[in-house]
C-alpha cells in the first residue's frame, strides 16, 4: 500500500505569518530606532490588562493617593498602630495582601501598601527595578516620618529586591519578611522576557542588550548582596512548588546567613503563599504578636 505524508493544512501559513513578523519588526526598527526595545518594555514593565485599574477597596481599608517625583501611586491603608509597609512585585499588585493587612488590623497594627507605577490604579508608566527600588523608598520615608512610624516591611518577589536595595537608613533595624523572594534578577527577567511570546530572533535580541547591561545595571540589585546585612532580622518564606523562583535559592541564603529564618511551605505556589496560614502565623510571630486568638482568614469583604 502506498504510504501517504499528511501535512498540516496550516503549516505553510505559520511560517509565511512568523517571516512576514519577523520582518515587519525588522523594518519599524530600522524606520524607528528602538521601537522594537520599546514594545517589549511596554509589555514587560506597564502591566495594562484588564486588571491595570485600581482594586476595589475592602471594608475598613482607606484607599489614597501619593504623588512621587516619578508620578502618583495607588495606595491603601488600614488599622491603626504602628505600621508595617507591603511591597509586591513584578505583575503583582497591593490587593495581594489584603488579608495579610485586615488580619494585623485586628492585632494593633497599620498597614500601608501601594501600586507600584505601571500597576493597578497607579500611573501607567514604566516599573523597571530601579524605579520601584525609587518608589519603595518614598513610601517609607514617608511612613517612617508619620506619626505612627515604621515597624515592619514585607515584600512579594522583586517586591523582596526594591526592599532589600532601598536606603539602608530605612531598612536598618526592622523586621523584614520575605515572602516568594527572587534571588536571581536575571534568570526571572529572562523567563518573562520569553513568555511575551515574540519572534525568537527578536528575544535573542532583546536578551542578549539585557545580558550586556546585567553586569553594570542589575547584578548589583541581586537580592542576595543587599540582603546579608539584614540577615539577622529577616523571615523567608517559600513554597516548594514555586516555578517562578526556586526555594534553593532560599535555602542557599539561609544555609550561608543561619540568623535568617526560613519557612517553607507545600503546594501553595509563587502568589497564593502569601495568604497562607503558615505566613500569617509566622508574621504575627516575626512582629513578636502571640495572641493566638486572632483568626485568619483569606476572604476580604468589600463595600
Amino acid at each position: 500500500m502506498e504510504k501517504t505524508t499528511s501535512t498540516p493544512a496550516n503549516s505553510g501559513s505559520a511560517g509565511l505569518f512568523s517571516r512576514l513578523a519577523r520582518k515587519k519588526d525588522s523594518l519599524l526598527d530600522s524606520l524607528v530606532p528602538g521601537w522594537t526595545d520599546s514594545r517589549i518594555e511596554n509589555q514587560l514593565f506597564v502591566h495594562a490588562t484588564k486588571e491595570s485599574k485600581a482594586a476595589r477597596t475592602p471594608k475598613g481599608f482607606r484607599q489614597f493617593a501619593m504623588k512621587t517625583s516619578d508620578g502618583t501611586v495607588n495606595a491603601y491603608e488600614t488599622g491603626k498602630g504602628p505600621t508595617v509597609v507591603f511591597v509586591h512585585g513584578w505583575g503583582g499588585g497591593a490587593n495581594q495582601f489584603f488579608p495579610l493587612m485586615r488580619g494585623l488590623a485586628q492585632c494593633g497594627f497599620r498597614s500601608v501598601a501601594f501600586d507600584h507605577l505601571g500597576h493597578g490604579g497607579s500611573e501607567q508608566k514604566p516599573a523597571t527595578l530601579h524605579q520601584t527600588i525609587a518608589t519603595t523608598n518614598h513610601v517609607l520615608d514617608k511612613v517612617r516620618h508619620g506619626q505612627d512610624g515604621l515597624c515592619a516591611i514585607v515584600g512579594h518577589s522583586t517586591g523582596c529586591i526594591a526592599i532589600a536595595a532601598a536606603r539602608n537608613a530605612l531598612v536598618r533595624d526592622l523586621p523584614l519578611f520575605m515572602i516568594s523572594p527572587v534571588f536571581n534578577y536575571k534568570l526571572f527577567f529572562l523567563k518573562k522576557l520569553v513568555k511575551l511570546n515574540l519572534h525568537t530572533d527578536i528575544v535573542k535580541k532583546y536578551a542578549n542588550g539585557f545580558a550586556r547591561e546585567y553586569r553594570g545595571e542589575y547584578q548589583k540589585l541581586e537580592l542576595a548582596r543587599n540582603l546579608d546585612k539584614y540577615s539577622d532580622s529577616t523571615v523567608i518564606a517559600h513554597d516548594e512548588s514555586d516555578n517562578e523562583s526556586s526555594i534553593e535559592e532560599s535555602i542557599k541564603f539561609c544555609d550561608k546567613y543561619p540568623l535568617t529564618k526560613l519557612l517553607t511551605t507545600k503546594d501553595w505556589d509563587h502568589q497564593r503563599i502569601i495568604n497562607s496560614e503558615s505566613v500569617w502565623q509566622q508574621l504575627k510571630s516575626h512582629l513578636n504578636y502571640d495572641d493566638t486568638s486572632v483568626n485568619f482568614t483569606a476572604e476580604v469583604v468589600y463595600r
